[in-house]
């Protein structure tokens, strides 16, 4: 059993010095060179309700990182509910400001969201007013580093065989305690193997929410809006359905600002019970780099075994090893605070935990619904 056990870590360990190796490579991939697209891309950016708070300065920078990239060739829809148009009326102006004369486009929405999913019903919205004929769908917590957008367009040009282009994210500055719990999911669970899809130049038929490339006549002709909207996974929804979608760089980094511990798991949770229910065959296949379980299970089974628990320590401060590493690597080999560690440290229980949890009947919840599948969600 133990000789078994050490074969299941060396083998995870081998991923995690991969996952490093691969996460390095992506993150200091040289820009591309040459022609790019040269037809008018419209970017999509719905935002959620802003509630009495209004706007975090983190959504302000985020939606400002696009704009400064615009040019006459591309303009951005932002869509905001009609109750918060006083408080959100002065940053919108200065966003205006900061890009080409009629690049930012504002639209306000009053009542009820049509689709269960409230980001499809906002994109449905929007997309009458939409004069590009390439779409570029970004969630609202996106910051998109200098220079991007203009990569984007080259390797579009350099993919036109692809259905949808769609740009991995990651993690680079949590701004609490709490928010180190998607930064590790994030940079450990995500990025890795989605840097090795672009390694493979693999074919995939999923999509990342955080950009997502496409042609509009190619989307019109495939897609269904009453589909996506009762859709919980709509990024993976709109890869399945366009199908050949490549995974392409540069990353793009997304906000991590959960307010509270309850907020930041229930997140977590979704993240994972969004994926197994996506792609079931593949989540199962994670227990070939989580040997954490088994030893585990053997600590609990043969509880007088030193050699058990000597060998459960030794994997679980490998695994602390593995998502610090590559959390510094993700942040671009910043410093990490000290406090962050104290929840770093907690990760390789909680993806051992949750990875269990999300077999189990449970739903999510998301945006004042639940949803105990990718669809039927419930008030």
């Amino acid at each position: 059993m133990i000789y078994t056990l050490a074969a299941w870590s060396i083998a995870a360990l081998c991923w995690w010095l991969a996952a490093y190796g691969l996460v390095r490579q992506c993150r200091q991939t040289p820009a591309l060179a040459g022609p790019r697209l040269g037809e008018m891309i419209t970017i999509f950016k719905p935002l959620p309700r802003l509630g009495t708070i209004g706007a975090s300065a983190g959504l302000r920078e985020a939606l400002l990182s696009f704009v400064q990239q615009l040019d006459s060739n591309t303009e951005l829809l932002l869509g905001l509910h009609e109750e918060d148009r006083a408080r959100a009326q002065q940053w919108i102006t200065s966003l205006q400001m900061a890009g080409p004369v009629g690049s930012v486009r504002v639209f306000f929405r009053a009542g009820a969201d049509l689709r269960a999913n409230a980001k499809i019903s906002w994109l449905e919205w929007l997309a009458p007013h939409a004069r590009g004929s390439w779409w570029l769908w970004s969630d609202a917590d996106i910051v998109a580093p200098a220079g991007w957008l203009e990569q984007a367009r080259r390797v579009a040009l350099n993919l036109p065989q692809a259905n949808l282009l769609t740009f991995p994210y990651y993690v680079q500055s949590p701004a609490n305690l709490q928010s180190w719990w998607d930064a590790a999911f994030v940079n450990a669970e995500m990025l890795p193997g989605a840097c090795l899809l672009v390694i493979l130049r693999r074919q995939v038929d999923f999509a990342f929410g955080a950009a997502m490339l496409f042609r509009r006549e190619v989307f019109l002709s495939k897609c269904d809006w009453a589909v996506l909207g009762s859709h919980l996974a709509d990024d993976f929804a709109v890869g399945h359905t366009l199908g050949y979608c490549r995974v392409a760089l540069p990353a793009l980094e997304t906000l991590a600002e959960e307010s509270t511990w309850l907020g930041a798991l229930r997140h977590y949770q979704r993240w994972h019970k969004t994926i197994r229910w996506c792609q079931p065959v593949g989540y199962a296949c994670q227990i070939l780099i989580n040997p954490l379980l088994g030893w585990f299970a053997a600590a609990v089974i043969f509880p007088h075994y030193a050699a058990v628990w000597l060998g459960l320590f030794l994997q679980y401060c490998v695994e602390v090893v593995a998502v610090v590493m590559l959390d510094w690597q993700s942040s671009g080999r910043k410093f990490l605070l000290p406090q962050s560690f104290i929840v770093l440290a907690t990760w390789p229980a909680l993806r051992t935990a949750m990875w269990l949890v999300s077999w189990l009947p449970v739903g999510v919840r998301w945006r004042e619904r639940t949803w105990r599948g990718l669809q039927r969600p419930e008030h």
